[in-house]
């Protein structure tokens, strides 16, 4: 989080909206920091660092609530319920019934729930625990886009590392270590075009340096 910290306070006109870790990152200190910034956490869940293990009694939402794993409310019928967005204006999560919304069967709890052709709303608060009711939901589409551009964040790193040979570089000094690494970021990038024009037979290295007028 120092790194992040030093980050934030040199990013200029970079507008960022969201952390993006893996479950190295899952502690309530880290959750309570971020909402003080006002950054969406997507973090991964670490099972180990589960209130029910550690005695910890942050718990703060109602006992009659379910929820699974992820922190997603369950029906009655003890099926996960649907994502329905973020009330901005009262901080909270929107969950549907999952057969009327999610479009699944109806279960035997369908008779003694809501009436309503609606049905079945929840709605749950990040203030009741910052880890389990992210404003980002865990498992929803958009947490999943969030995480698959960290996993190609963390793809980038080895050849960063290895191929273009910054970890065993002699050069000292940060600012000169950031440009070898910047350096490096944008061939990784040309190397991606290049590899997508091969694939797609776009790129023709005797046309661009133009072999064949010399013939």
């Amino acid at each position: 989080m120092t790194a992040f910290m030093r980050f934030l306070t040199f990013r200029g006109y970079s507008h960022i909206d969201t952390f993006i870790s893996d479950s190295a990152s899952d502690n309530y200190a880290t959750y309570e920091l971020l909402n003080h910034w006002g950054l969406n956490a997507v973090i991964a869940l670490n099972p180990k660092n589960n209130p029910d293990n550690n005695n910890d009694n942050r718990k703060k939402y109602p006992p009659s609530l379910r929820i699974n794993d992820n922190g997603v409310p369950v029906c009655p019928g003890g099926r996960s319920m649907v994502y329905h967005g973020f009330c901005k204006d009262r901080c909270r999560l929107k969950w549907r019934c999952p057969r009327i919304a999610g479009g699944l069967e109806p279960c035997e709890a369908c008779a003694s729930c809501s009436p309503s052709s609606y049905g079945r709303v929840i709605y749950t608060k990040p203030d009741w625990d910052l880890r389990l009711f992210t404003k980002i939901p865990r498992g929803s589409l958009a947490w999943k886009d969030n995480m698959k551009q960290r996993t190609a964040a963390e793809r980038v790193n080895d050849p960063i590392l290895i191929d273009y040979a910054v970890e065993n570089t002699r050069v000292r000094g940060k600012k000169r270590i950031s440009l070898l690494t910047t350096l490096a970021a944008v061939n990784i990038h040309l190397d991606a075009q290049l590899a997508f024009l091969i694939d797609q037979n776009l790129f023709d290295l005797d046309a661009l340096l133009c072999l064949d007028c010399a013939a």
